[in-house]
């Protein structure tokens, strides 16, 4: 159970939103202190933006259960660990308030992008924050 990594007080404050979405901050197993960020797709939403794996708890579903099922789903790669909680950063997306939770998260596995993404890279945070938007910021706390 990775709710336990979460604040009291974000996890308290659920129910104030209409989505819950889960994001890993991946390192693997042989890439040091690098960590795994996504392009997505020219026809996705917001294209060509550099992100982390993500995506909504469906219902009856755990934060850990959603966690290794979108990293699965979108990298291919198998969770092993979720090391620690990282951020939570709320958002509107189609007039929702979101709010995403970030785990520190250790895979293993090549890397197979699904169709929502067309690239990847592993890269140190500090080195990679300029390709990242404001959102992407939040959501790593790099520094």
């Amino acid at each position: 159970m990775i709710e336990r990594l979460v604040p009291h007080d974000i996890l308290d404050s659920l129910d104030k939103y209409d989505r819950i979405v889960v994001g890993g901050i991946i390192s693997v197993a042989g890439h040091d202190d690098r960590v795994l960020f996504l392009k997505r797709s020219k026809h996705e939403f917001m294209p060509d933006a550099w992100e982390i794996p993500s995506g909504g708890i469906e219902e009856g579903e755990s934060m850990l259960k959603a966690l290794k099922r979108e990293i699965k789903e979108e990298t291919n790669l198998e969770v092993f660990d979720v090391g620690g909680f990282v951020s939570a950063v709320d958002y509107l997306a189609k007039d929702n308030k979101c709010l995403q939770l970030n785990f520190n998260v250790c895979c293993r596995g090549d890397v197979q992008l699904s169709n929502e993404h067309s690239e990847f890279i592993f890269s140190k945070i500090d080195s990679f924050v300029n390709n990242l938007d404001d959102f992407m910021l939040r959501v790593i706390k790099p520094g």
